[in-house]
Parts: structure tokens; sequence; C-alpha cells
């Protein structure tokens, strides 16, 4: 992006669980530069919970496009930060944490010139599927969408 600082709007759809339908609901953003890496904040509205916000700042790559970040979101991740690791390739950062021992975080985040674009992913582990009562909707272990954000450049 030429101009990072431009701020940003869109949507940005909400689930909990996978088989939850997506909420969208207006969000906003910015993007900035940041020593060779990027900084990102955004606004998005649990359908439940309200307005929440979040960060991420990104690294910048080493000379194999390797990534680390630093993420916190007033619904998902606080009171800390979630470190990520993750690659950047063009226009494209893919970073991933674990949690919770064997939970996963993904968090994909596209940016050129005229947008960005933001999802996040739940990773479930094959271990919790042991853990569901009988009669809960059914699972599958690996990546959900949790939140899908797409957001254009104002005027």
């Amino acid at each position: 992006m030429d101009d990072l600082a431009t701020p940003l709007s869109g949507t940005c759809a909400f689930r909990l669980m996978p088989s939850d339908t997506l909420a969208d609901a207006p969000s906003t953003a910015a993007v900035a530069p940041l020593g060779g890496g990027v900084s990102l904040a955004y606004t998005w509205t649990h359908p439940l919970d309200g307005e929440q916000r979040g960060g991420l700042v990104v690294g910048a790559p080493d000379e194999q496009g390797r990534v680390e970040a630093a993420w916190f979101d007033t619904w998902h991740q606080q009171p800390g930060l979630m470190i990520l690791l993750g690659r950047e390739e063009e226009d494209r950062v893919e970073l991933a944490a674990t949690y919770a021992e064997e939970w996963g975080w993904t968090i994909a985040l596209d940016l050129t010139d005229d947008h960005a674009a933001m999802t996040m992913c739940n990773v479930v582990p094959a271990s919790a599927l042991e853990q569901l009562p009988p009669d809960a909707p059914p699972v599958e272990a690996g990546p959900y969408d949790v939140m899908v954000a797409r957001w254009e450049r104002n005027g």
C-alpha cells in the first residue's frame, strides 16, 4: 500500500462456533507502516457485546520472509498480547499461534493500495472433539473462520 495511513471502512463478519452463521457488521481499520513492518488498528461489532477494538503489529520480515506479530483484541485476546509467527509474501501475511496447550489461532492479512482484508481462524484440536457432549452440533478438527473483515479506502 502506498498510503498506509489512509482510513479504511467496510465490514467484519463474526461467529463463535463453526456451526454458527457469520454475522456481518460495519467495521473500520487504519493501516500504517511501522519500521519495515505494519500496524493495523480495527473496530468490529460483536452481535451481543457491541463494539470491539483490536490491533495487530507485524514486524519487518527477515531474509526468508518470516515475521513475528503481536495481537490484541478487546473480545478475543485480552488482557495480554498473543505473539504469532508467520510469513510475509508480497501483499499477504499469514500468522499462527497456539493457545490453551493445543488450540490454534491463525490470522491472514492482505494489504493492497485500495483495500485490506483479514481472516481469523480458530483451530480446533482433535482432542477437543472427544470432550463434546453427545448432543453437540457436529464439529470437525481443524481451522474454521471466526472473523472475516474486508475494508476499502475511504473517499
